[in-house]
């Protein structure tokens, strides 16, 4: 109590902040559960034909999509309660898994194909695809690498501090290369390259990886069934019995959506015309029922959450918590670039990629990583709000008393250690007339 009045009397702002404030954002909590409901209820809209149709039960996706977000709740509670520290330490180490993982789904036989395309491993019925898990593991490392060397980065007249991060940049990229998944490639490479900037790294530098990477992409996108589809994509309407079917499919949700949309299951696109409906195309569909409103107001929503993560980010770098402060940089940096590529793609501003809406496409792996992301961002708010103001009443008093129960169990516990052995009597053996002290 008494270091609560320090606090206090240090900053006056800390007396009228609600002490539950100190540990949850509430903006972010609610526009996050406002995502996750409109997600929810679009993806069901988007996905009931093609599931009865294919497994014969209409509410297919929903029962799973029902359930990736429990079990993603429940383990973003055990993310919140792991301190930022700990993820600190374990960054480095945690890249080899992932670079191991993204190898072994490349495999025949142990990664799950679709598509063409290796980007899943399958588990009793669910799959697992490590490009989203790479994406919040590239995150956890830069912001490591950043914390330890950002003085380096923005002093240092030579490239040597940028080797280290451009190089394991570059395996994790060609790695999802050769799945294929160009969309989570565009994404990591855009987050790394912003927590760059942010990091300190000059503008002329950051230019210049821009141009290279710019220069590394063309011939790369140019390249078999992405070229084909960037031809289509610069003239859909005449190919759009071809390559560019679902950019003309979508771009027709769009337009009949007009200001107000067909409303709730009112889609007709979603009916077998646009492929992926459910997935990554969804905002088309939600376009579609919803409108112009819908749109603006998923907007407004992202927007809303990316800010709050740079608002977050900003308070703990002014409470000096580095590491913490590029984890919420990056996560904003993340979920803006990401839900920007899906819904270009669905205006037809942006060729086709396989992007997920976070918290509205479906998908177990997106909504598991996403989730654990906010709660990164809850973290990182907890522990600002307590390196700026302390801990609330109820927490010193919490603190106050597991401490004196450390201690009763530490001195019980050396006093039990300390205990000397008791001796034993000496004993007289009639026959030799000798004593033996047994000891």
């Amino acid at each position: 109590m008494a270091f609560m009045q320090r606090v206090s009397k240090c900053n006056p702002l800390a007396e009228f902040q609600p002490s539950w404030e100190r540990y949850v954002d509430r903006a972010l909590l609610v526009a996050l559960f406002v995502l996750m409901g409109l997600g929810f209820v679009v993806m069901v809209s988007a996905s009931v034909a093609v599931a009865q149709k294919t497994y014969g039960n209409p509410y297919y996706f929903l029962n799973r999509q029902a359930v990736f977000l429990l079990v993603g709740l429940v383990i973003a509670v055990g993310v919140y309660n792991i301190r930022t520290v700990f993820w600190q330490n374990l960054g480095a180490k945690l890249l080899p898994v992932i670079i191991l993982l993204l190898v072994l789904v490349l495999i025949p036989g142990v990664g799950k194909e679709v598509n063409g395309s290796y980007r899943w491993f399958s588990f009793g019925g669910f799959s697992l695809q490590v490009s989203e898990m790479a994406k919040l593991s590239m995150i956890i490392y830069m912001s490591g690498y950043l914390a330890r060397h950002g003085k380096r980065l923005s002093q240092s007249e030579s490239w040597q501090p940028l080797v280290i991060p451009l190089v394991i940049l570059v395996v994790i990229d060609a790695l999802l290369m050769l799945e294929p998944d160009f969309g989570s490639t565009m994404v990591i490479t855009a987050t790394a390259v912003a927590l760059l900037f942010l990091g300190g790294v000059r503008f002329s530098r950051i230019a210049l990886l821009v141009a290279a990477v710019i220069a590394l992409a063309i011939p790369l996108v140019m390249m078999g069934y992405r070229g084909a589809r960037i031809l289509a994509y610069l003239d859909p309407w005449a190919n759009a019995s071809g390559k560019a079917y679902q950019t003309v499919h979508a771009l027709m949700a769009v337009g009949d959506g007009g200001w107000f949309g067909a409303g709730l299951g009112g889609s007709v696109q979603k009916l077998f015309y646009l492929p992926e409906a459910h997935n990554d195309f969804v905002f088309a569909v939600l376009a579609e029922e919803f409108g112009f409103i819908g749109i603006v107001i998923t907007l407004l929503l992202f927007a809303w959450i990316v800010q709050r993560a740079f608002v977050i980010g900003f308070n703990a770098d002014k409470a000096k918590l580095h590491f913490a402060a590029y984890i919420a940089y990056g996560i904003g940096f993340w979920i803006g670039f990401q839900s920007l590529f899906h819904m270009g793609v669905n205006l037809a501003l942006l060729p086709p990629k396989g992007l997920t809406l976070p918290l509205i496409s479906y998908g177990g792996s997106s909504v598991l990583v996403t989730l654990m992301a906010m709660a990164f961002l809850m973290r990182v708010h907890r522990d600002t709000q307590i390196a700026l103001f302390g801990f609330s009443p109820k927490e010193l008093e919490k603190q106050k008393k597991r401490k004196i129960s450390v201690r009763k169990k530490s001195v019980k516990k050396g006093s039990i250690l300390k205990r000397k052995p008791k001796r034993r009597r000496a004993v007289t053996r009639k026959p030799t007339g000798k004593k033996v002290n047994v000891r």
